[in-house]
């Protein structure tokens, strides 16, 4: 199995155990002012992905998965998330038992929300900015 395969069971399994632990709830019907759902990438400045999603589970759980320009294979990392004083932050892996976790911070702004982090290669910082779908 190619590590293609992989990730996309992974991202398979992380969608359905998110839909399995909703307790009959549509997972895109949250409670009014709750920021578990699903978000999809409405821009991006800076070097960031070309497409993206991030699901977050009523539990703490989130999934990212993104695919960049010129690259067909999805980029999926999973984590928890929390929601504070108008910040939103996470810690991902790309997969659970990696030692590196990646912790990224941005700005919750009810309806959806701006991640921000430096690019690798030294360029200006990358905004990510997401919407409730």
């Amino acid at each position: 199995m190619g590590l293609h395969s992989i990730r996309q069971l992974l991202f398979t399994a992380t969608v359905l155990a998110f839909g399995a632990g909703c307790d009959g709830k549509d997972a895109t019907q949250p409670e009014a002012g709750s920021p578990v759902g699903v978000y999809v990438l409405e821009s991006v400045s800076g070097r960031g992905p070309a497409e993206g999603t991030f699901i977050l589970g009523a539990d703490g759980w989130a999934t990212r998965q993104v695919r960049y320009a010129g690259n067909s294979s999805a980029s999926v990392m999973v984590g928890s998330w929390r929601v504070e004083a108008g910040e939103i932050s996470f810690g991902l892996q790309t997969k659970m038992t990696d030692a590196y976790m990646w912790p990224v911070r941005g700005e919750w702004r009810g309806t959806g929300f701006t991640i921000r982090y430096p690019d690798p290669a030294d360029g200006p910082d990358i905004v990510e900015t997401y919407r409730r779908n």
